[in-house]
């Protein structure tokens, strides 16, 4: 904590840089400040946070901006400021109109849609955390951006629990099959919504017991044949382009076939509810396409979700019947990644041993 003379040498600092609208140097303070009080803006009472929110409102955006470019550095170099330093940008936003803040909302915003997923979680979290300030909704492209870099940013920072708070829309819009999904629970009955969240959560490409109870109370819900019907109607379409074009995470251009992290766990969890419904040829084949998707090779990348195929796998062994094991041999002829020919092949090998003699 400051002492009594070192806040007023701090509040005569920053009332100096801002009576010189002197931005540059506003943020080298603001940084070193946020070291010295850990973060916390009340450590004066709010004086400060006053004294930034009566500068003109061009003049505060372009704090805004400098402050948010440089969460990215220090992301690299020092990410145990990054909450302080978010929790700044936010209180300097607040009160702001969205015309006034279009100088600093709309470049992140446009950042934030027009990308897979960002490296780290930082300016994400503040425009969200604004936003929400403001009680205007994020736009969907930036959710879907939001979702994904929460899970697979190796320095989310607290995006993840923000992503958790989330819950419209359902999925990712910009993959076919997802937004056949989100097209279909407009206006559905509640039990298809619950279906649909019960799939996300999906651990890996086995679910646990428990799991599965709660997923075939679901699917009575719904009807097991409906169930079946649309999902494997999604399944199928997992292979299609992305309808809305995003930059790749990997940087290899444009994601034109990279499956949407946060829909593939969707994905997998439709896969083992559809091991969970009566046995029909649709579903095979629903689930072999699904399989072979999975597994498209991407050129700079490699294979596309080799978790996704697993899943797929395991409820076609599940299903059990002539079908789905008519499907898994074809598929031993044509899939060339070894990891999932591997499971293929134990799944064929099983039913061998486990057939009657003639």
């Amino acid at each position: 904590m400051l002492r009594e003379n070192e806040e007023a040498a701090w509040a005569a600092r920053v009332q100096q840089l801002v009576d010189a609208g002197d931005v540059t140097d506003l943020d080298r303070s603001l940084y070193r400040l946020s070291a010295d009080i850990d973060g916390d803006w009340t450590f004066d009472g709010g004086r400060l946070i006053g004294l930034l929110r009566v500068m003109p409102a061009p003049t505060r955006v372009l704090l805004l901006r400098r402050m948010t470019e440089g969460l990215e550095e220090t992301a690299v170099h020092d990410p145990g400021r990054c909450r302080g330093l978010a929790s700044l940008i936010v209180l300097v936003a607040h009160g702001l109109p969205v015309d006034q803040l279009a100088a600093w909302r709309e470049p992140l915003m446009a950042m934030a849609a027009g990308e897979m997923t960002l490296w780290e979680g930082w300016r994400l979290t503040c425009l969200v955390e604004v936003e929400q300030a403001a009680g205007r909704d994020v736009p969907d492209p930036v959710v879907a951006t939001v979702r994904r870099t929460a899970l697979t940013s190796e320095t989310p920072g607290e995006l993840r629990a923000l992503a958790a708070t989330i819950v419209e829309p359902v999925l990712n819009p910009g993959e076919p099959w997802a937004e056949q999904v989100i097209t279909h629970l407009t206006g559905a009955e509640p039990a298809w919504h619950a279906l649909v969240a019960h799939a996300l959560t999906a651990a890996g490409s086995r679910p646990t017991g428990k799991w599965q109870r709660l997923g075939r109370g679901l699917l009575a819900d719904v009807g097991p044949d409906r169930a079946r019907e649309a999902m494997a109607s999604w399944v199928a379409r997992a292979g299609e382009p992305r309808t809305v074009p995003v930059n790749s995470q990997y940087g290899t251009g444009i994601a034109e076939l990279e499956l949407d992290p946060f829909n593939a766990r969707a994905l997998q969890g439709f896969a083992a509810l559809l091991a969970l419904t009566p046995a029909h040829p649709r579903s095979a084949a629903a689930l072999g396409e699904l399989v072979e998707a999975a597994l498209i090779r991407l050129p700079g990348i490699g294979w596309r979700s080799p978790k996704t195929a697993s899943a797929a796998v395991q409820a076609l062994t599940q299903l059990g019947d002539e079908d789905a094991y008519a499907e898994l041999g074809r598929l031993a002829g044509t899939v060339k990644y070894r990891p999932t020919l591997k499971l293929i092949l134990a799944a064929l090998a099983r039913r061998t041993a486990h057939r009657p003699l003639p």
